[in-house]
C-alpha cells in the first residue's frame, strides 16, 4: 500500500447537510462541522479516517454560483456526493516539491496559503501547492504543508474518541496509471493506481456498518 503520504481525501456535495447526512446513514458516524474557507466560496465537514489521514466533505457556501471557482463548480454539478480529488503530504518543502515538479514537466508549482476558523474558534492555516500534469488532471493530487496547525484528524479524534472509522484502500484508476504512479514515486509521494478507461476513485473505508465504499 503506498498510501503513506496521503492526507485527506475530498468529497463534494451541491449541499453539506445533506452530504454529512448521508455519510452519516451510510457508516454510523457523523462528519465534523468544519467552518468556512477563506475564500468563503466553500465549506467542509471531516471525518477522520485514521493517523493523519481524514475526508473532507465539501460544498459551496450557497445558492449564488456567479463567484465559483473550480471545485464549488464541480460540487454544485455532481446531483450525488462524489470524489473530487485528493491530498498529499511532501517529503520535500513544498517551495522544493515545485521546483521538482516542473523540472518533470508539470506546471503550475507556485506556493499558495489558505486557511478557514473551526467553530470552536481555532484558525487553522496552511500552505498548499496544486503542480499540474494535463493528462492526469483530477487524478493529480495537490500537495499541503500544515505548517504549526493542528492537523484535522487528529482534532476530528479528539472530539470523536470512539468514530471507529478507518481507511481500508484508496487507489486511483486512470489509462495512464503506471505512469502516473511513476511520476508521483520521482516526487516522494507514490499513491496506489490502476488501470482504468477513464479518471475514476475506489475508497473503502471500515465503519461501524461494515465496509463502505465511496
Amino acid at each position: 500500500m503506498s498510501n503513506q503520504h496521503l492526507d485527506h481525501i475530498i468529497w463534494a456535495a451541491p449541499d453539506l447537510e445533506y452530504a454529512t447526512r448521508h455519510f452519516e446513514t451510510l457508516t454510523g458516524v457523523r462528519p465534523q462541522y468544519g467552518g468556512r474557507h477563506a475564500s468563503g466560496l466553500t465549506h467542509n465537514a471531516l471525518v477522520g479516517l485514521g493517523g493523519r489521514c481524514y475526508l473532507e466533505i465539501l460544498s459551496p457556501t450557497g445558492p449564488d454560483a456567479s463567484h465559483d471557482d473550480d471545485w464549488s463548480r464541480f460540487a454544485r454539478a455532481t446531483p450525488e456526493p462524489r470524489l473530487l480529488t485528493y491530498c498529499m503530504r511532501s517529503p520535500h518543502p513544498l517551495h522544493e516539491l515545485g521546483s521538482l515538479a516542473a523540472a518533470l514537466g508539470c506546471s503550475g508549482g507556485a506556493v499558495a496559503a489558505n486557511g478557514r476558523t473551526t467553530p470552536e474558534g481555532v484558525a487553522l492555516r496552511w500552505q498548499w501547492l496544486a503542480p499540474q500534469q494535463a493528462s492526469f488532471g483530477r487524478a493529480f493530487p495537490f500537495f499541503i504543508d500544515w505548517q504549526n496547525s493542528p492537523h484535522p484528524a487528529e482534532s476530528f479524534a479528539a472530539a470523536q474518541p470512539d468514530a471507529a472509522i478507518r481507511l481500508a484502500s484508496f487507489a486511483v484508476g486512470h489509462p495512464a496509471a503506471a505512469s502516473l504512479e511513476a511520476l508521483l514515486t520521482r516526487l516522494g509521494s507514490p499513491i496506489d493506481t490502476y488501470a482504468a478507461i477513464d479518471l475514476e476513485f475506489r475508497l473503502h473505508l471500515d465503519t461501524p456498518r461494515g465496509t463502505v465504499t465511496l
